[in-house]
């Protein structure tokens, strides 16, 4: 049995939540996965007894598929998918580190089709400097009205967000939670609609991140 899993650290301490829905092979799952990236973490494969044995992550870097590289390594603190370019001075875990740190199987779903090399893949450092830069700028105002410029034009500036805002630590949230919620409400109405609606399902990327931005589903 297969199922659509989440992840979350608490903490420092990484934790699981499983959806309800059961799929009959990892493929049905992962097909399920891609039409909501942003809510899941990885498919789980269960044993009869219901025990997670084994995390299967997708292939294809980052949360939406916008960079369509091959994933490579996992962000430390928001178990994100990257590639090598994207994952450029970020703190990262290989697949097997990831199995260590959670004591459970993990492996990369093969590969389902050719991986596009595009214009977008040249833009993915724009996520990377979000990610980087999202703690300590998140105050100023004119930073955060670039980011939202990007955010209504560039898919990959969304990636960049949910690392940052899910990258802060409890006492970074609770410093910066007035500029958080500040930015929420500066956040492009798709974008900020998306979010709030994703607090739904708080273990996922974007409900860590729509949560931190006081974004709450009403």
């Amino acid at each position: 049995m297969f199922r659509l899993i989440q992840l979350h650290t608490d903490s420092g301490v990484p934790r699981i939540g499983v959806d309800a829905d059961g799929y009959v092979s990892a493929r049905a799952a992962l097909a399920h996965y891609r039409t909501a990236p942003a809510t899941y973490f990885a498919v789980g494969r269960f044993d009869h007894e219901g025990t997670l044995t084994e995390v299967i992550l997708d292939p294809i870097c980052g949360l939406d598929g916008a960079c369509q590289r091959p994933a490579s390594v996992i962000h430390a603190k928001t178990y994100e998918r990257l590639c090598e370019r994207c994952a450029k001075g970020l703190e990262v875990l290989t697949v097997p580190q990831l199995a260590r740190r959670l004591g459970i199987a993990c492996r990369l779903a093969p590969s389902v089709a050719r991986f596009r090399q595009t214009s977008l893949g040249l833009r993915a450092p724009s996520g990377n400097r979000i990610a980087r830069e999202f703690a300590d700028h998140v105050h100023d105002p004119a930073w955060r009205s670039e980011l939202c410029a990007e955010l209504a034009t560039s898919p990959i500036a969304l990636n960049g967000l949910l690392i940052g805002a899910g990258a802060l630590s409890h006492r970074q949230v609770l410093d910066l939670y007035p500029a958080l919620c500040t930015l929420g409400d500066e956040l492009p109405d798709s974008v900020r609609t998306d979010l709030r609606r994703a607090t739904a399902r708080p273990l996922s990327p974007a409900g860590v991140a729509g949560l931190r931005l006081g974004l709450l589903n009403s």
